[in-house]
């Protein structure tokens, strides 16, 4: 999925914005450190009329910083293959209406927060293709299978 969202910030001109964090996590752990970047996703499984589907949770407006952390606001839940979407969405809309040199957290904080910038992308939660019950280069239906992990 960081492949097919790097793609399509730089099909769109925006895969040069500074001080943007994007983190993506499949570890029940957190390894990826999804809770504490700017726009953050998780894995989680999707039902859609009693089928199996990869999706994620969007998390905004998490933050590390030298005397503060903050966690990402839970946005909503996408398809999989509807992430890369979301997240041009989302950076367009914050280079688009942001002051010079507001950082994200601020932009998101005045925007509305995480609900608001949700909102507007509602649409986005569908499973409307095929495509959408198969995960990134996989080409039969999504199942779910947690193995061991080498953190536990």
């Amino acid at each position: 999925m960081a492949d097919a969202i790097t793609d399509a910030l730089e099909e769109a001109g925006l895969a040069e914005v500074p001080g943007l964090r994007i983190n993506i996590s499949g570890c029940m752990n957190s390894c990826g450190q999804h809770h504490v970047a700017d726009i953050g996703f998780f894995g989680i499984e999707r039902r859609v009329d009693a089928k199996s589907a990869p999706g994620y949770q969007l998390l905004l407006g998490g933050h590390v910083g030298q005397e503060q952390i903050r966690f990402g606001t839970r946005a909503l839940r996408l398809p999989a293959k509807n992430a890369p979407a979301a997240v041009v969405r989302i950076v367009d809309r914050y280079v688009g209406e942001r002051d010079a040199r507001e950082t994200f957290a601020d932009w998101l904080e005045r925007s509305g927060g995480a609900p608001a910038v949700a909102h507007g992308l509602a649409d986005l939660d569908r499973f409307d293709t095929e495509e959408h019950f198969a995960d990134y280069n996989e080409t039969g239906p999504f199942m779910v299978d947690i193995g061991e992990s080498e953190c536990l």
